[in-house]
């Protein structure tokens, strides 16, 4: 009997793209050409696509933070996203509904239409309450602060923050400054409500503190754009001059360090001779930086691959506790730090 692996091998694409283009999923972006093969598959081996109810599949809804726009250029939530996609389609669920807070506000009746709920990114409590209030089998997808009645699936980055931290002090920095952006979760109504405990900017200062280096605490939160971080490392170098420079800057992720590169570089500082730059994300780019960058490595597509199933077990009621799952993450040495010889 053919089916949709058959049709997907053919048009030389992934069974998850099949799905999603046959489901006229309005996320998707792919070619006309691309369109055209599945099509032809689809013709070739007459397949017929089953309904949701012929095969059985389990409907969930999906909220999100991030704009259809900053999910195309953020590799980080875009792969989260791959991840639940691949998930969904191996488990038989389907993704109803996608409900975009930052540019849709929440409407509950999507939610009753839809046996669970996975949230990505960070909201307010007022927000999974709501929800959970509807549609108990929620799973939150990427913040560590949910309280722990809810189930949630999302990595530790202040651990990472620390190991980057540590590593830098055994090679003799002192004067480290950190470059990220503010924490910023949404309401109901997609507002935007921003507060300065971010929570590997919290690490960097406990950390610090901690070993008495309170008097070289510096934090610049711009955003996490790449502009943000070109932004932030032009307004460092404006304070500091040139011989009292951080040896070293932690950046939040590596769309900002993107832009903390292109600052640096373009006043004539070469890293990391001058100044050596640790990030987090590993993005496809940061291998390819002059020099390469040194990042934490997250396994984002498992992260969305784990809140599937998370979501599943409380929909067939297969587990009642809730449980919150810490996916591992690793630093990826590449050639953005030095030694520094001159201890403070």
């Amino acid at each position: 009997m053919v089916g949709i692996r058959d049709v997907a091998k053919r048009a030389g694409v992934s069974i998850a793209t099949v799905s999603r283009v046959l489901n006229e999923d309005p996320t998707l972006s792919v070619t006309i050409e691309t369109k055209q093969k599945i099509a032809e598959s689809v013709q070739f081996y007459n397949y017929v696509k089953k309904s949701p109810a012929a095969k059985n599949v389990t409907n969930i809804a999906l909220i999100t933070t991030v704009s259809e726009v900053d999910e195309l250029e953020d590799p980080y939530f875009r792969t989260i996203r791959r991840g639940i996609q691949i998930e969904a389609e191996q488990s038989k669920v389907n993704l109803k509904k996608i409900i975009r807070l930052s540019d849709t506000p929440l409407d509950k009746d999507d939610l009753v239409k839809c046996q669970g709920v996975l949230i990505i990114g960070q909201v307010l409590p007022s927000v999974i309450e709501e929800v959970s209030a509807i549609n108990p089998n929620v799973v939150v997808i990427d913040d560590p602060s949910v309280e722990a009645e809810v189930d949630a699936v999302y990595t530790d980055l202040a651990k990472a923050t620390r190991q980057h931290l540590e590593r830098l002090y055994e090679k003799g920095h002192r004067n480290i400054a950190f470059i990220g952006g503010g924490r910023v979760r949404l309401d109901s109504q997609g507002t935007r409500h921003v507060s300065d405990d971010e929570y590997r900017k919290t690490a960097y200062e406990e950390w610090m503190q901690q070993k008495g280096l309170t008097k070289y605490i510096k934090n610049y939160l711009e955003g996490w754009t790449t502009l943000d971080g070109m932004q932030a490392a032009d307004l460092l170098l404006q304070e500091y001059n040139q011989a009292n420079l951080p040896t070293a800057i932690m950046v939040g992720n590596d769309p900002l360090a993107v832009g903390v590169y292109r600052s640096l570089q373009k006043n004539g500082l070469h890293i990391p001779e001058d100044i050596s730059i640790v990030s987090f994300d590993n993005i496809e780019v940061a291998e390819f930086l002059t020099p390469a960058l040194n990042t934490v490595n997250v396994n984002t597509e498992e992260i969305g691959r784990l809140a599937v199933r998370i979501v599943n077990e409380r929909i067939k009621g297969t587990r009642e506790v809730p449980i919150q799952v810490i996916v591992a993450n690793n630093i990826i040495i590449r050639e953005s730090e030095k030694n520094n010889s001159l201890k403070k």
